[in-house]
């Protein structure tokens, strides 16, 4: 059952109304705007007042993926390479380490400290706690101006994060899948599905970003400036709606299929392919462009990542959802630190790397789709590791943001402006 149009668009209304008002409301007492949207989702979904349901939401996800490529979009474009190569290296290797350390820790806590000592629930959550959520960093990055070491490696580290998430997720979730009776671990479903499907996320990001490259080149560059400002966010959007498309439903060619390709990888890698095709005035003039358009997509896609967050999960969770929220944390922390240590980075990336990030929520929110199918014929378990997880989101999605800043002030890397005015998003 989906709404009409124009229900839809009340719903939109509503959204983004009540969002911006309790983001202001955030702002008063002096904490991300963001979480101020975050807890009025939580208000108007299922948990409290009901104004969104469960079938409105399904309805509103077409929203809250285009905003998810805008924003990917916008972290590829960060993503300059001669800037990138000076700490390639460490960001890989803080990447890897918070990674791979994360879901070790994970796995371990929640298998040797669950009274059943169940192995495919403890292989599904170490996965799943891999990713990151890319979306509020980016928001934060930009309201707050920042500037420095921590965020010119917290950003790509998210951005590769995804990568690891993939790959991991599809491996332990195949091998989850076979503990309970569910199939035969083979190399297809645990390791060749999700290589393929980040070896051609990353090939039709990147040609779409050599296209919008070559128009940049050959066409907006040579308007006069003022009408270059809309002529990139037409060409922007144009891309990211369309890899947003291609993303979800996949493309086949001749007798090849591909089902299906990364939310976050695809745009991304439209971003990063063309900002480092052009140069400075247009990096900025799109840039602008493309924030200013998005402020109240921001506002309306945070709103509903707190209409899927039910409060009642926090019950039925436990002491599973415990363990992975406390040992999820220690690992992001303490890997990226540990990651940081051995590529030599500056003190300040040791150590406030890690916490800046814990954010949870769309790419996990994907994953949990996938749970579903994966494990079907399991609703129990599915059920489980949903309850879980959504626990998890519903405290980083709201404590995540708020570390950042805090953070980000800390060390000096905000803009002195916005620290006076308050953040603003």
């Amino acid at each position: 059952m989906t709404i009409d149009i124009y229900t839809f668009l009340l719903f939109l209304a509503i959204t983004l109304f009540v969002g911006f008002i309790f983001g202001k409301l955030a702002e008063l007492i002096k904490i991300p705007a963001i979480t101020g949207y975050i807890v009025s989702g939580v208000l108007l979904g299922p948990s409290v007042f009901g104004i969104l349901s469960d079938v409105d939401l399904s309805s509103l996800d077409v929203i809250t993926n285009f905003v998810l490529g805008i924003i990917a979009y916008q972290i590829g474009t960060e993503l300059w390479l001669p800037k990138v190569k000076k700490s390639g290296k460490s960001i890989l290797i803080i990447t890897a380490i918070q990674a791979l350390g994360t879901a070790a820790l994970v796995f371990g806590a929640v298998y040797l400290l669950d009274p059943e000592h169940r192995l495919w629930l403890a292989l599904t959550l170490s996965a799943i706690a891999t990713a990151t959520a890319p979306a509020p960093i980016m928001v934060l990055v930009k309201s707050l101006r920042a500037k420095g070491p921590v965020t010119d490696t917290v950003i790509p580290v998210v951005g590769i994060d995804d990568i690891f998430g993939v790959i991991v997720f599809g491996l332990f979730t195949s091998i989850a899948k076979a503990t309970i009776g569910g199939g035969a671990i083979t190399a297809e479903t645990a390791l060749l599905e999700p290589l393929k499907e980040v070896f051609f996320s990353l090939l039709v990001g990147g040609a779409f970003g050599f296209l919008l490259g070559l128009i940049s080149k050959y066409f907006v560059v040579k308007l006069p400036r003022k009408e270059r400002y809309i002529t990139y966010l037409v060409f922007a959007l144009s891309a990211v709606l369309s890899t947003v498309y291609i993303a979800h439903h996949g493309f086949v060619i001749g007798n090849f299929e591909v089902n299906g390709l990364s939310m976050i990888l695809t745009p991304m890698m439209v971003g990063m392919v063309f900002t480092n095709m052009i140069k400075k005035e247009p990096f900025e003039i799109q840039g602008a462009a493309l924030s200013n358009f998005s402020g109240p997509l921001i506002i309306i896609f945070f709103t509903l990542a707190g209409v899927q967050l039910k409060l009642n999960v926090l019950i039925s969770a436990g002491f599973i959802a415990v363990l992975y929220i406390v040992f999820r944390s220690i690992g992001k922390i303490g890997g990226a630190y540990l990651g940081a240590v051995i590529a030599k980075s500056p003190k300040v990336v040791r150590h406030w790397t890690g916490p800046c990030i814990l954010s949870q929520g769309g790419v996990e929110i994907g994953m949990l789709v996938a749970v579903s199918s994966i494990f079907v014929g399991y609703p129990d378990e599915a059920l489980l590791i949903k309850t879980v997880v959504l626990t998890g989101i519903l405290f980083f999605e709201i404590v995540g943001p708020i570390i950042f800043k805090l953070s980000i002030e800390k060390i000096g890397e905000a803009h002195p402006q916005v620290i006076t005015d308050v953040l603003k998003t």
